[in-house]
Order: structure tokens, then sequence, then C-alpha cells
């Protein structure tokens, strides 16, 4: 009799065997699911097979692990659960980003959170005040609701106007950056740190030395020698353009011309000359229409497109004449 049932059951298996690879035949190839996802599932057939071939000895053990799993949870929620840490507050967000792997828009920044740059840039809104923005190849550390650490790479601070609670502070290994309010860069390797003044001051202090620098400075600390010297630096072009890549967002629909205009100076470090009357009538009263998402130069060009304007580079001048 066991012989029979073993071998209507072996018949049985087989032909459900052929069904299913019948079926399979018609199927389509389904997308692999995530790792995850992978890992999820496979654990999952490992609890079932479990309980299906070992089900006597679960059923001894089920009232033991879930008396284990109540008093741990009980001792968790005692220990640590009434007590955990409330969520650590906000200290600036993603504003722009261009190539960044792992950042988001709108994603929020808190104490110790350290950003890797790699082959993008970025712009962070700090929640204190200003705009920080980080070039490629930048590893900074947000430390304080105004400071950060510096490791490698470049960056762009704008107080603008001063809005910031208080000053902001860069910490490097070759000394420490603070903003007097004002528009700087800072750039830093190992052997060398770099800050340039776009606008207003900073103070550079390195051990017991100190130096402030304005508008056109540049300040340079050597890890090969003591002290810090001074240089020059253009407060607009190629040395800039990589903050002007990731400058803030002005949407220009309702605006006034004249408030793009004052933005466009504060991006570029250029000084824009209205050169004639009727270019200073429109700037005055021309409203700009519809959505321009363009770098600071660009997005000139094509707002003043909109207008009866043209304009023309005079080094650091932006001259506007009416056509």
């Amino acid at each position: 009799m066991s012989n029979e049932h073993d071998r209507l059951s072996t018949s049985n298996d087989a032909e459900t065997e052929r069904l299913l690879e019948r079926l399979l035949a018609h199927a389509k190839p389904r997308p692999m699911p995530p790792p995850e996802v992978t890992e999820e599932i496979r654990q999952a057939l490992y609890a079932e097979w479990d309980a299906v071939t070992s089900r006597r000895v679960w059923l001894r053990r089920a009232g033991a692990l879930a008396a284990t799993a109540a008093a741990f949870a009980l001792v968790f929620w005692t220990t640590v659960g009434v007590d955990r840490p409330q969520s650590l507050p906000m200290l600036a967000s993603i504003e722009r980003v261009q190539g960044v792997i792992g950042m988001r828009l709108g994603d929020e920044l808190h104490t110790g959170a350290v950003v890797a740059t790699g082959g993008g840039q970025l712009a962070l809104r700090l929640a204190s005040g200003g705009s920080l923005r980080l070039g490629a190849q930048t590893r900074l550390q947000i430390t304080g609701a105004n400071s950060a650490e510096l490791s490698a790479g470049v960056v762009y601070f704008d107080s603008e106007d001063g809005r910031s609670a208080q000053p902001f502070a860069l910490t490097t290994d070759l000394g420490t950056v603070r903003d007097v309010g004002t528009q700087f860069m800072v750039r830093v390797d190992p052997e060398r740190l770099e800050v340039g003044v776009r606008e207003g001051r900073v103070a550079l202090t390195r051990d017991a030395a100190q130096a402030d620098a304005s508008a056109g400075d540049k300040l340079v600390a050597a890890a090969a020698a003591a002290g810090i010297e001074r240089d020059s630096i253009a407060t607009f072009g190629a040395e800039w353009a990589w903050a002007e890549r990731v400058a803030p967002p002005f949407d220009i629909d309702g605006r006034v011309l004249g408030e793009f205009l004052s933005w466009f100076e504060g991006q570029t470090g250029r000084t824009v000359v209205l050169a004639d009357p009727a270019a200073e009538r429109l700037a005055r009263e021309a409203t700009l229409n519809g959505s321009i998402d363009l770098e600071p130069l660009p997005k000139l060009a094509a707002v003043l497109a909109l207008t009866d304007l043209d304009y023309s580079l005079e080094g650091e001048r932006v001259v506007i004449t009416a056509r």
C-alpha cells in the first residue's frame, strides 16, 4: 500500500512540474527586485520553511520567544524611549544641485552632516541666513548654526546684505575665516589656504596671526610658511564663475527689471551701468513675466531680450542701452 502511495505521489509531482513548466513558458521575464527586497523575500521563505518543517519545535518555543521579545521591548522603552533625544534642528537645506550623487533639492542638513561633492557642485541655504556654495571635489562638515569645517575644495559664502544672525566661521587646518558681512571664497588643499573677498570684509586667523581683508584682497596661508600673505584678486570673472553656476534662483515673474539687475550685480560682482534715460526708465518701470532659470550672465541676455534693451561687457561694467 505504501509503495502504491509513493508511486502515485511521484506521478502527481511529475505532472505538476510539467504543468508549471508549460505555464512559465508563456510568462514574460520580470525585472529583478532591489537587493533589499530580495533579501526580505529570502528571509520570509526561510521563515516559512522553518514553520513547515519544524512546526512542533516552533510551537514549543513560541511562548518563550514572545515573552522574551515583550520583556526586551519594555526594557528598551523604559531605558531609551522615554528620554530619547528630540530631532536635531535643521541648519541648512539644499538649494541647488549639479551632479552631486545622493543629494536632492530640499534635503535638510543637521549638526555633523558631511557633504562631499565629487565632480558636482551645490548650494546650501543656511537656516541662520546666507548662502553657502560648494565647488567640485569639496568636502565640508556642518558644525553649527553659523559654522562649518572645510577639509578640501572650494566654497563661496554670501551673507546676503548681512542678514546672518551671527558672523559665519569657516574652519580649515590652515586657519579660520570669519565673515564680517560679505561675499568671499575659500579654497583649501593640504599645502595652501586662499581667501578671496568679493565684497565686504573677512578676518583670517592662523595661530597667533590675524589679517583682515576687504573687496579685491586675497589672503594666503601656506603650510610651508608661517604667517599670512596678502595679494589681490578680481571681484568678477573666471575665478568666480563656478559659484555663479549655483547662484540662488531669482523668479523674474512679476518683478521689476531693476530688481533683477540688482540681483545680477550681487551674483556676478559686476556693476550695471544704465547708459541713457530710456534704459533708466525701463529699469524702473518694466515688469517682467515668465520664468527663466539660467546662470546670471546668460539670464541677463535672456531677460533683456524681452525688453528694448541691449548690453555690452566692458571689464567689470555691464553697460545697458536702449535700442
